[in-house]
């Protein structure tokens, strides 16, 4: 039975509490990574936008600085919740491998059997790996070559029907889950599902509770930490548990009950977060432009609540074989977003060709935060231009599906809404000193261009044109 709840606030008081916890109504004092312990884990998925959800709560962070951390220790790209890969801080990790480690042999005992191996033989094969490992960070075909002659038995036919060909892959999960190794991009970067393995240093163990629901509960303490008021249903999309278990974890977790205009069922908060939702929310305007999956919008089922009831109807496209085709109903939509104090208010996407960003609003906003909307937007697309090098959300994404979202965003623009024009060439540090040192202080004239950027504007003039009919 659920007790009475302690509060009860409007949808708009929710949004503020979910907006400054997630760190998007004021930067967050710390690092990066103690900024993520704090807001949540990020999705990696092999593009960018683990940077972008990064840059949306640490804002300015540098690709170097995130994969510095990363390098460090001091964030690690793990399976997590539901299997799925996360950029989780170094002080959550063991929790988040033990909860996956119990899902996942769960699934895979089946696998196991029907594929005629056992956990003994994955095991064998696990310790001939950690010898190859010995010698230095390897990926999974290199480790394959490495292995002595017999090492690694195809499963034939059997194996194939259960969709392990060998226990290899079974043997570095096992390995990886229970703390022995870990991936590491090959690359360096976050925005690739090429990895590398290698051994994890032996260090001192973190205490991980040793009965499941008490594993359950303090990762729910964790998700509704920055993701409250929450309801038993997005405890379990989030943490893959079933309602049953996503209830027990949360009476185990010691939550309070809220409920909140609009919600079906009650939500839960930490306690320690009990007076603050009492209070008024402190206002906020700040602008970010979200991620694609950013865990703002999907935590509470989708953006239904992030926007306003008159776009509720507004069709959206949306990611994988997921429910809803509006933002009312669309559980992952598959575009990135403009956010204004917690209200999402448009789209955005990278327009490659022209090395910009374009956004668009659903209504006209006021100068002022079109002002923010701009600036933040060239800032980003120097970003992805100059430090990424591409605008790709996930592995399987291409160039052409970006501009097939930025023209979108260009088709939204011309209805009606405001767009922010391809950037010109950026001047140097050097250039831009001298022009200040120097600069009447009349109106300047504009400068005169040079005959590749009189080539370069011409070929853009039409589609520029066009984006604003």
């Amino acid at each position: 039975m659920v007790p009475s709840p302690a509060l009860r606030v409007d949808v708009a008081r929710a949004r503020a509490h979910w907006h400054a916890r997630a760190g998007l109504a004021a930067p967050l004092p710390g690092d990066a990574d103690e900024v993520i312990a704090r807001t949540g884990w990020l999705r990696t998925l092999g593009g960018v936008d683990v940077y972008l959800a990064a840059r949306a709560r640490v804002p300015g962070l540098g690709r170097a600085t995130l994969d510095a951390l990363v390098d460090a220790g001091r964030l690690r790209v793990i399976p997590a919740v539901r299997g799925c890969v996360y950029l989780v801080p170094a002080a959550h990790v063991p929790l988040a491998l033990a909860v996956a480690d119990d899902a996942w042999r769960k699934r895979t005992d089946r696998d196991v059997a029907k594929a005629g191996t056992s956990w003994r033989e994955i095991e064998e094969v696990g310790r001939a790996v950690m010898r190859v490992l010995g010698a230095g960070a390897a990926t999974t075909d290199a480790i394959r070559r490495a292995l002595p002659d017999g090492a690694v038995r195809g499963l034939g036919e059997a194996g194939k029907r259960a969709g392990v060909t060998s226990p290899l892959p079974l043997a570095l999960r096992d390995l990886e889950l229970r703390g022995a190794i870990a991936r590491a991009s090959a690359t360096g970067r976050l925005d690739t599902e090429r990895y590398v393995w290698r051994l994890v240093p032996a260090a001192a163990p973190v205490a991980v509770p040793g009965d499941a629901v008490d594993r359950w509960a303090a990762l729910v303490r964790i998700f509704v930490g920055h993701a409250g008021p929450a309801t038993v249903g997005d405890v379990a999309t989030w943490t893959g548990l079933a309602r049953r278990d996503a209830t027990a974890a949360i009476a185990r977790a010691a939550l309070v009950p809220v409920a909140v205009e609009g919600l079906a069922e009650p939500a839960w908060i930490v306690e320690d977060d009990v007076t603050a939702l009492a209070e008024p929310a402190p206002p906020s305007t700040r602008v970010t432009l979200l991620s694609f999956e950013d865990g703002y919008l999907v935590h509470h089922g989708g953006p239904r609540w992030m926007v306003a009831p008159a776009q509720w109807d507004r069709p959206v496209r949306v990611w994988g074989n997921t429910r809803g085709a509006t933002l009312g109903d669309a559980a992952h939509p598959a575009t990135r977003t403009v956010c204004v104090g917690g209200v999402v208010v448009g789209i955005w996407e990278m327009d490659p060709d022209a090395g910009s960003v374009l956004w668009a609003t659903w209504t006209p906003v006021a100068p002022p935060v079109r002002a923010a909307i701009d600036q933040l937007a060239t800032e980003t697309g120097y970003f992805l231009e100059d430090e990424l090098g591409h605008a790709r959300s996930f592995s399987l994404d291409t160039d052409a599906e970006v501009r097939g979202r930025a023209a979108e965003v260009a088709r939204l623009a011309s209805g009606g809404g405001d767009v922010v024009a391809p950037r010109r060439p950026r001047p140097t540090v050097a250039a831009t000193r001298t022009a200040a040192r120097t600069a009447p202080r009349t109106p300047a004239k504009k400068a005169a261009r040079t005959p590749a950027e009189e080539a370069k504007k011409a070929a853009r003039t039409p589609a520029k044109k066009a984006a604003r009919r």
